[in-house]
This record gives C-alpha cells, sequence and structure tokens, in this order.
C-alpha cells in the first residue's frame, strides 16, 4: 500500500471514500478529472423515508472535458434549502442530529460558492472536524492517467464501482432500517447523524 490515495472530488462522499483516505497518511483530489453525470461529484445518497434519495447539486452547463476544478454551481432553484429539508426529514429522529445540525444548517443557508470544488471542500473538511478525522487533503497539480507511487481509487466516483468496494462488516443501525433493511455505500452525513462520535470507528473497520 502506498501511503498516498488520489480519490475523487465528491459531495458528501460515501463510507467507502472515507474509509480509503482513513488507511493512508495523504489524501489528493483528482482535480483535473472531467466530470460526468451521475457520479458522487454533485450528488449523494442518504436513507430518506422511501428508501434511497438522491440529492443532485445543480450545475451549469459545461463541455465534456470541464475539469472538476472549473465546474459551477447553478443556484437558479433553491436546492440547498431542498437538500436541508431532506436532512431533516430523514434525520429528524436520529440520535445525533440534533447535535450537528447548529454548525452544517448555516453552510445550507448561508454559503454559496460559485465553484462545486470549494462546496464540496467546505463540507470535506467540516465533516472532519465534526467526527475529530485525521485526514491531510490536497489537491492533485494535473492530470494522472494513472499512478505509480498512490494508490488510485477514482473509480469510486462510480456508483456501480463503488457498491463493489462495500464492506459487509461495516453496518451501524439507521433510521428507517426497519422498513427496507440497511443500505450500504450512503453518504457520510448517514453515518454522521446515526452514530456520531462512534463514526470514526465504524469506518476503520477492517
Amino acid at each position: 500500500m502506498n501511503p498516498v490515495a488520489v480519490l475523487p472530488v465528491a459531495y458528501l462522499a460515501p463510507l467507502q471514500h472515507y474509509s480509503a483516505m482513513l488507511n493512508h497518511s495523504e489524501t489528493q483530489w483528482d482535480i483535473y478529472a472531467h466530470f460526468h453525470k451521475q457520479h458522487y461529484y454533485n450528488r449523494c445518497v442518504i436513507y430518506g423515508a422511501n428508501g434511497p434519495l438522491k440529492l443532485i447539486v445543480p450545475i451549469d452547463k459545461r463541455s465534456d472535458k470541464t475539469p472538476l476544478k472549473e465546474v459551477r454551481i447553478n443556484y437558479t432553484a433553491p436546492w440547498q434549502t431542498l437538500h436541508w429539508r431532506s436532512f431533516e426529514a430523514s434525520y429528524r429522529r436520529s440520535p445525533y442530529f440534533e447535535y450537528y445540525e447548529h454548525v452544517l444548517a448555516p453552510l445550507y443557508n448561508d454559503y454559496q460558492p460559485d465553484l462545486l470544488l470549494d462546496w464540496n471542500l467546505k463540507l470535506f473538511e467540516t465533516i472532519n472536524k465534526l467526527l475529530k478525522l485525521d485526514i491531510k487533503l490536497s489537491p492533485t497539480i494535473a492530470y494522472e492517467k494513472s499512478y505509480e507511487h498512490a494508490d488510485d481509487y477514482r473509480n469510486l466516483a462510480d456508483p456501480k464501482e463503488c457498491e463493489k468496494q462495500r464492506n459487509n462488516n461495516r453496518k451501524y443501525i439507521q433510521v428507517f432500517e426497519e422498513k427496507y433493511g440497511f443500505i450500504y455505500g450512503l453518504s457520510i452525513i448517514d453515518l454522521l447523524f446515526c452514530e456520531g462520535p462512534q463514526s470514526k470507528q465504524l469506518l476503520q473497520t477492517p
């Protein structure tokens, strides 16, 4: 295993991303990769009242060769309000929602960066502080097709590829589990609200 992991830029990434980061001493986000639809760059999945619920950050039109570092957010629709209402509806009954909402809610009310990268980074830094995760993150300096001295996890941007990396030992009590069973690969926000301070230990489960 190399000390450095290269991962995709992601919006409230699924647990597989965090487990990969915690297994390395340094993490780099590939900010030069091209944006692809239906990837975790601008979407996350939470546990809604009717099962998995996708939350998508709308972006401005761009060419297929636009690097992630240049992708801009579109605020025409009130997506931040909708996302936060979805969190409230899904996790108000969770054990730790009330412990963290005062930190996260202001971001969805007052923070409107132009770039998707800045939005994702702000959420990433906030989650790290709340869970006391020691993850050293830096951006890549150029696009690389492959890496010789780093472990490449960029395929985890694809939900199908991410699902292949799920850890069946990494289970916890989810809010609507009695209705639909345990759902793997949800956003880190699901673990945060359900497990709180115990999240780090679970993410490091082999």
